[in-house]
């Protein structure tokens, strides 16, 4: 991914490595892009709209998940949020000036330097303008995007090695109805969920978007803002959608997480307007309910990949075990546990070479002086017992196909297993030389 969080999260863990205080980067970031998503609702359809689209993206579990993750999709989403706020005022408002011009420049380098695929969100106002047959509006637009894309090119120059490997493995399948239809519960509510929670969530979520989409079909000859936000709501999975048959992974809901914010938006218009009707108040009662579903789910989950690191890493650093080397079947569980403690003395086999899992670029690998081990046995050889680190869903999926884990059952075949703990979906295995 291009630079631009992990560069200016480097200055801010430079104030405190304190993981809540990392995070709060990310909140932070999602505050500016909560506060630009309610004016730009505001503007489009007044203050009623503006604080009911503030109330849909406070309870959004995709929005709360991506305000407390370490990635760049908050920022990502501020820039491109920006750059359309700019737009709207600039072209909408009829408000040329230059320091809007700039900060719509701008917002779009951020978002441009914050995702790979930023740039599919930004074309949605070049659509909406040649809609409307807007040409001189369309060729300012056209310029200002050429003064990004001039911004881009230093990064620019590297995307053909870095499609090319992303095409070579990646973990994303190509998308079908399964994808899509987790794509618009994610829109309402958080997963994975459990148990009755699942069903229930799934059927309020396409009630909810079969409302949305109903209403949005009756006010079909409507041609104010609310055809620059159904662009940038549908187009852009669907874009994504189709590119993801050409090329991968491009179809990730977190990818297009700007379209759930303007489906929350015109949600919050549809609430407004159909409130004395009654549907208003079945879509408002409908997203609070699927967030009271999902979010206690949210904060207590505890696997992959919010395993329980921390006390994995306390387990291994009682008295007892702090000298014991720690092999880990992947990177997975390396570098998580690696933050909590860098100075163990531990080590992470590789990833097939071409396989959906191998995803750690050889650049990225130079950069951090931190590189997987091909041959474990060499490492271990010499060890008198050492632990290794293993996902139970790994270990699992192997089972389900009728066989082993082939390092497990190498290590058991070949040491003696002197403990197994699990802490959470962990599994610690103990081994020792034979005697």
């Amino acid at each position: 991914m291009p630079p631009l969080y992990y560069f200016l999260l480097h200055f801010w863990q430079g104030l405190n490595d304190n993981l809540v205080f990392l995070r709060l980067f990310s909140v932070g970031l999602s505050i500016i892009g909560w506060f630009i998503a309610v004016d730009l609702a505001r503007r489009m359809f007044g203050w009623r709209t503006g604080i009911t689209a503030g109330i849909l993206l406070a309870i959004s579990p995709l929005q709360i998940y991506h305000s407390q993750d370490l990635r760049m999709y908050a920022l990502m989403l501020a820039g491109q949020l920006g750059y359309y706020w700019f737009f709207y005022r600039i072209f909408e408002e009829k408000q040329d000036k230059a320091g809007f011009w700039v900060g719509l420049v701008l917002s779009g380098v951020v978002a441009m330097y914050s995702h790979a695929l930023a740039g599919f969100g930004l074309i949605w106002g070049n659509v909406y303008l040649l809609w409307k047959k807007r040409w001189e509006d369309q060729i300012q637009i056209i310029k200002a995007q050429l003064v990004i894309g001039l911004f881009y090119l230093p990064w620019a120059f590297l995307l053909p090695g870095q499609i090319a490997k992303v095409q070579r493995a990646f973990w994303t399948p190509r998308p079908g109805i399964v994808e899509i239809f987790q794509a618009v519960i994610l829109f309402h509510a958080n997963l994975p969920l459990k148990g009755a929670l699942l069903p229930i969530a799934a059927v309020f979520s396409a009630q909810l978007f079969f409302v949305v989409l109903w209403e949005l079909w009756k006010d079909r000859s409507d041609r104010s803002a609310i055809m620059l936000l159904n662009l940038i709501l549908f187009g852009l999975p669907i874009l994504l959608f189709v590119i993801s048959y050409f090329m991968q992974p491009v179809f990730v809901t977190r990818v297009f997480i700007l379209s759930s914010v303007m489906y929350s938006i015109v949600a919050a218009r549809i609430i407004v307007l159909r409130w004395k009707r009654g549907i208003g108040a079945f879509l408002l009662g409908g997203f609070l309910v699927t967030a009271a579903i999902s979010l206690p789910s949210f904060y207590t989950y505890a696997e992959f990949p919010r395993s329980p690191f921390r006390q994995a890493v306390e387990y291994l650093n009682l008295p007892q075990n702090r000298d014991v080397f720690i092999l880990h079947d992947n990177k997975l569980s390396y570098f998580p546990m690696r933050f909590y403690d860098e100075n163990h003395d531990a080590a992470f086999l590789a990833d097939e070479p071409g396989s959906p899992n191998d995803t750690l670029a050889l650049v990225s690998q130079q950069a951090m002086g931190i590189y997987p081990i091909e041959d474990y046995s060499r490492i271990i050889r010499e060890k008198e017992r050492f632990f290794f680190v293993v996902f139970r869903k790994a270990v699992q999926e192997f089972s389900e196909r009728g066989f082993k884990h082939p390092v497990l059952e190498a290590l058991s075949s070949q040491y003696i297993q002197l403990s197994h703990t699990q802490i959470g979906d962990l599994d610690i295995y103990e081994f020792g030389n034979r005697p």
